[in-house]
């Protein structure tokens, strides 16, 4: 809001646009801001289907960030192993007055960005939205539209930012729990659905429980080591919450993999065998878990399976 609470309309750049980038660009465009979607492969319009609604956003899309200036917001969306990648973009949105909104998965969120922009501030951000990208500007939002960030002076500004968009932004007062809470649930539906190829049905087996059981309890083990405030209960809760997902939600490995895109093993799985090792603390089954999703190869889709395995694997 500007002064005296009125609104006020803030250029703003999302770097990324695949499915989370695409939701938090459509919100932002609602709330009435200039938004300009960083991506590698341009298209006319952003369209966010959701249920049998399809709703049009015309943003701005560049795929050159040459001529590009500094923005107050800057929202970077991409998957972690990419953040490198996102430094022409950065170097041209950010100067001291911009603030990056960090909005990737993982218990590092930050790591790497300040050097990238080392005179802008940065906020790590966990977010809550299940969506696949269908096409380049073609998203599709199953549920959930908000995230969190830790208490800081940027707070206000975001809240207002988002001001009737759509998306809430809450203020998480523990992060580093917020952020492993979320982990133990991503290192094992991420992972599951993705070496099995199919949706979140899966967690119906017993058997595949057990194992993401398993994963969890190592990826709660760590978390508490760290700080974390995480117990038996947070573990199990997390897990019966896998069945309560709709059987044909996916996850945004499953559609990776499906997709032949990279997987974010790293910024999950891997990330609990990393801080493992510097603890001391045993992970054998994410250690697993990891050496799969590292080993994989592009899935090989017979002809007239592609549709079925995208729609209801």
């Amino acid at each position: 809001m500007g002064p005296n609470g009125r609104f006020s309309r803030t250029a703003v750049a999302v770097i990324g646009a695949g499915a989370v980038g695409g939701v938090v660009a459509s919100a932002l465009h609602r709330a009435g801001h200039d938004v300009t979607v960083c991506a590698r492969t341009g298209f006319k319009e952003l369209r966010v289907e959701s249920g049998s609604q399809v709703e049009g956003f015309p943003v701005r899309v560049v795929t050159d960030p040459s001529g590009l200036e500094p923005v107050r917001w800057v929202l970077l969306a991409v998957k972690s192993f990419d953040t490198q990648n996102t430094a022409p973009w950065l170097r041209a949105l950010c100067d001291e007055n911009t603030t990056i909104v960090v909005l990737q998965n993982g218990v590092t969120q930050t790591e790497g960005v300040q050097d990238l922009a080392p005179r802008s501030s940065l906020v790590p951000a966990l977010v809550y939205i299940q969506a696949e990208k269908l096409a380049p500007g073609r998203i599709r939002l199953g549920y959930g539209n908000r995230f969190q960030v830790p208490e800081g002076p940027w707070v206000q500004g975001l809240v207002d930012l988002f001001r009737n968009s759509g998306m809430e932004v809450d203020v998480a007062e523990d992060l580093t729990t917020a952020m492993w809470l979320k982990l133990i649930l991503n290192i094992a539906v991420n992972p599951l659905t993705a070496l099995t190829l199919r949706r979140m049905e899966v967690f119906q087996d017993v058997r595949v429980r057990e194992l993401a059981l398993g994963l969890m309890r190592e990826a709660a083990a760590v978390g508490v080591a760290l700080g974390a405030r995480l117990t038996e209960e947070d573990v199990q809760r997390t897990l019966a919450f896998t069945v309560e997902f709709a059987e044909n939600n996916g996850t945004s490995m499953l559609y990776d993999r499906l997709a032949g895109r990279p997987l974010e093993y790293d910024a999950l799985n891997g990330a609990v065998v990393r801080h493992a090792d510097a603890l001391g603390i045993d992970v054998p089954l994410n250690r697993a878990i990891t050496a799969l999703l590292q080993a994989l190869r592009p899935v090989t889709i017979v002809e007239g399976t592609a549709a079925h395995l995208s729609q209801a694997a």
